[in-house]
């Protein structure tokens, strides 16, 4: 009970500081030259690292998609004299939690640990990245896994619905791609395939570090060339291409039984690096993210009853970026809430945002920033998407001025440019009443 009680005024303390109370160190580990952005905290013997790698599943082969998810999978089944299931039991004995995954941009992973447990973990962390052992056994296993997990995905309609958005939108661009592969390409990989694409893609030069709690600047310098020793010092990635600016209108129908209709849509959105993002996101809040204070919860749920919730969100991705809406609705109501989200989209895009809407928005937004420094593999995460977007170690002490900063005019240009409801896509999957698609597909089964 007291560990909770410390743990939760920990939280409260966090919540309540201005960002400025966040100090980030820089340190630079002597033989590797990695760098790790850390944030020192000994109030809880507890520490946090976390890693990506620049390119993740988009550097899949095109006939090998799945090949990034299953070689950071493999990572923890098995390193050096330990067995998958010795390494496991190891990690367990000391409560140690160690973990890696792909994603469509980056390779991620992480260390948390007890401090008093932090050489072995870093230990094994360390094994994990140089002599991950990919025994055929374990890569079976894990093959049976991820296919097991996509025939799970084909019930799901949103991952239907996201697919369809997707592979409609990118066409052959990696973004397109599927991160747990196919039937036929998880069947193709092999252990060579896993075994290369690890030592070309987990580098030295291509990885982000950061960390937090209960670690000094000194012993985590010795703790980078320790964990990195004898990594490969050179990614090998492949080039991937911007995707253009999408000004596609198609409604894609995904043939489904059912009572109910999911609905996904998109249109082009801001980069992270864009100089609109912070517009877009207080325009974002204002239609769609905001909960039950958004124009099209507001509209939709509260006035009509079409919807139990219906949102949108900035999906910025390093080679393009896109806003996406999502809501379920009865497929006899269809017609009526396609009616009503197409107009409060015009009006949102025609005549803009109130200045209350726009005060709201700006004292959320700069209110709920602390909420993503809770723990310290939270504090940890946060410090490496900065890292990996280019922001700067005082980047928290100006967010609320950037936000702040930010006026009408911006908004408007911000609405101008990603939320124009003529240049949306739409992404059915159900049986929809009074809806005319485009084209129509039939759901994914492999």
């Amino acid at each position: 009970m007291k560990r909770i009680f410390v743990f939760v005024a920990l939280i409260a303390a966090l919540v309540s500081l201005p960002a400025y109370a966040v100090d980030i160190q820089e340190v630079t580990a002597p033989k590797s030259g990695i760098k790790a952005w850390l944030v020192e905290d000994h109030h809880l013997p507890v520490i946090a690292l976390s890693l990506a790698w620049q390119g993740g599943s988009e550097q899949d082969p095109v006939d090998k998609q799945g090949l990034a998810t299953i070689t950071m999978n493999a990572l923890t089944e098995g390193a050096g004299d330990y067995s998958a299931s010795d390494f496991q039991r190891e990690l367990a004995a000391r409560s140690i939690t160690i973990g890696f995954s792909a994603e469509r941009d980056a390779l991620t992973g992480g260390v948390k640990c007890l401090s008093a447990d932090k050489e072995q973990a870093f230990d094994m962390l360390h094994l994990a990245l140089v002599r991950p052992r990919f025994d055929a056994k374990d890569i079976a296993r894990l093959r049976a896994q991820q296919l097991s997990a996509m025939r799970a995905q084909f019930a799901n309609p949103n991952w239907q619905a996201r697919y369809a958005l997707l592979s409609h939108l990118y066409g052959d661009h990696p973004y397109g791609y599927r991160h747990l592969g196919t039937m036929h390409t998880l069947q193709v990989i092999t252990r060579d395939d896993i075994k290369n694409f690890a030592a070309q893609h987990l580098a030295q030069d291509n990885v982000t570090v950061a960390v937090a709690g209960d670690i000094s600047p000194a012993d985590l310098v010795t703790a980078l060339d320790k964990i990195f020793a004898n990594v490969p010092h050179h990614a090998q990635l492949k080039d991937i291409q911007d995707v253009p600016e999408s000004n596609d209108t198609s409604m894609i129908l995904v043939k489904r039984e059912g009572t109910q209709t999911d609905i996904l849509f998109a249109s082009t959105g801001p980069k992270r690096d864009d100089s609109d993002w912070y517009a877009a996101e207080i325009a974002n809040y204002i239609l769609g993210g905001g909960g039950f204070s958004s124009r099209l919860m507001q509209d939709m749920r509260d006035k009509k009853g079409l919807t139990y919730g219906v949102s949108t969100g900035l999906s910025p991705s390093q080679h393009g970026g896109l806003i996406v809406g999502q809501a379920a609705v009865d497929n006899p109501k269809m017609a009526e809430a396609m009616d009503v989200m197409r107009d409060t989209m015009r009006r949102f895009h025609d005549d803009g945002p109130t200045s209350r809407e726009i005060t709201a928005a700006k004292d959320y937004l700069t209110g709920s920033q602390p909420l993503a420094l809770t723990s310290t593999d939270k504090i940890a995460g946060f410090l490496v998407d900065m890292q990996r977007e280019h922001l700067g170690r005082d980047y928290l002490d100006r967010y609320g001025d950037l936000i702040r900063a930010v006026t009408a005019r911006d908004i408007d240009r911000a609405i101008d440019r990603f939320f124009n409801p003529d240049k949306i896509t739409w992404v059915f999957v159900g049986k929809p009443e009074g809806v005319v698609p485009s084209q129509v597909k039939d759901t994914v089964k492999q």
